[in-house]
């Protein structure tokens, strides 16, 4: 029994990436310059085919590619994660555009998701959604000089306090999505790391406030699920006791690695309680 799921679960895959694999070339038809489309790592494809063509097990990393698109005089870039299982599964698509401000950019990413979520119904979507950034787009830049006003920080208050966030999130693959939530922290002078996959986890630890303005932005991108798992709070003038991190950087491990290396941060209890909240997924 298990054996014959094994191959069915494999046949599904397969199915899948052959399907995703026809997909990209369609896009490589209709987006040829080079540059157009700018693969995340340069040896993926070759990698699924030889993984279709049976030459090797494993099943092989995410589709990861960026594309650039030109609509109205504005330049997009179109982050775009395959899970393994798309199209059964919805793409990771992430929309970034410099002469957007966070606001519209958030907004045009959160009615995307939208979009899709409403629409996919199984089937390969990634020139429908193409297509729904073509149709819609303009109305996300009008006013941009009366909405890019810049906001005042106000200055931080000594009294505030310290604090860690430990966030849950489905998945996090898609390469934009990782480098904000890193750029973001460090913007911040906040602490802590990025753990990417699935599921994915982020600790960040610093001044409550930047805290949340950190969490204000990174949950406004489109995500699966994406929420605060835990929240510890500790006067400001303990900072120097319960701070645990010197920088924010993004880590790549497996759990058990995780487990030692919180253990030995004095987190061992903060895991235990995190991975027994994980399991409901």
């Amino acid at each position: 029994m298990a054996g014959s799921q094994k191959d069915s679960m494999k046949d599904v895959i397969i199915d899948c990436l052959t399907q995703q694999l026809s997909e990209y070339e369609v896009l490589k038809s209709i987006y040829p310059d080079h540059g157009d489309i700018v693969l995340s790592d340069k040896h993926i494809i070759d990698e699924v085919n030889s993984f279709l063509d049976n030459k090797t097990e494993y099943i092989p990393s995410h589709i990861d590619f960026k594309l650039n698109l030109h609509i109205s005089n504005l330049k997009l870039e179109v982050f775009i994660n395959l899970p393994s299982s798309y199209p059964k599964e919805e793409p990771d698509i992430y929309v970034r555009c410099n002469q957007f401000n966070r606001q519209n950019e958030s907004r045009l990413n959160s009615e995307l998701s939208e979009y899709i979520r409403e629409n996919h119904i199984g089937e390969v979507c990634l020139y429908t959604a193409i297509s729904w950034l073509q149709e819609n787009i303009d109305k996300y830049s009008v006013n941009q000089q009366e909405s890019n006003s810049v906001e005042v920080k106000e200055p931080q208050s000594k009294e505030d306090e310290f604090a860690r966030f430990w966030v849950y999130s489905h998945h996090i693959y898609n390469k934009r999505k990782r480098e904000e939530i890193v750029k973001r922290a460090r913007e911040l002078k906040l602490t802590g790391f990025s753990l990417p996959g699935k599921p994915g986890l982020v600790c960040i630890e610093g001044y409550h406030t930047d805290c949340n303005e950190w969490w204000k932005d990174i949950k406004s991108m489109t995500w699966k699920k994406i929420m605060i798992r835990k929240t510890e709070t500790f006067q400001s003038e303990e900072q120097s006791t319960y701070k645990k991190f010197s920088n924010f950087e993004e880590i790549a491990t497996n759990m058990s690695d995780l487990a030692k290396y919180m253990n030995e941060l004095g987190l061992s209890q903060i895991f235990n309680e995190l991975f027994g909240l994980c399991n409901d997924d």
